[in-house]
């Protein structure tokens, strides 16, 4: 059985019951989402990631590791080892902070830039995916998350 019939089987027969149910959907929905990604960038020869690290780096060039970690949702150690593989692609480069000699800013090289052109945005990439949801529905969704995820310690 193929990864997208296991996720879709377990969409079939598993409603959310209570918030660990919600949690495994999250876990399935982000999954997918991957897959949508990976499919739409893999000739380009990006992980998820990288996309999303060249993706904020397009809305503003030269972002600290902090700052990519925390929209990443990840550590600063794996936003490191990604920046060091996205470095010997030659898409970015580590430059010293002119406003904070102890940190190094994360700048696109003009190869990240130029990739830009050729990488369909995510909006394309999910565009038309879900036609059983509503703008209305897709609102309320986002804010019952954006609440959720306001609401972990975490």
């Amino acid at each position: 059985m193929s990864e997208k019939e296991t996720l879709d089987s377990r969409d079939e027969c598993c409603q959310p019951k209570d918030i660990v149910d919600v949690f495994e959907l999250i876990n399935i929905l982000n999954k997918k989402y991957e897959k949508i990604q990976r499919d739409n960038i893999q000739e380009l020869e990006l992980t998820p990631t990288q996309h999303f690290i060249l993706t904020q780096l397009w809305e503003s060039d030269g972002q600290q590791f902090k700052e990519l970690a925390e929209k990443c949702g990840c550590s600063r150690s794996t936003i490191t080892g990604v920046v060091d593989t996205m470095e010997k692609k030659e898409l970015v480069s580590r430059n010293l902070n002119p406003d904070d000699r102890r940190s190094l800013l994360v700048n696109l090289t003009e190869k990240g830039k130029e990739l830009k052109k050729v990488t369909p945005p995510i909006e394309t990439m999910v565009n038309g995916c879900c036609p059983e949801i509503n703008q209305e529905e897709i609102k309320k969704l986002g804010e019952l998350l954006q609440k959720l995820s306001n609401s972990l310690k975490y």
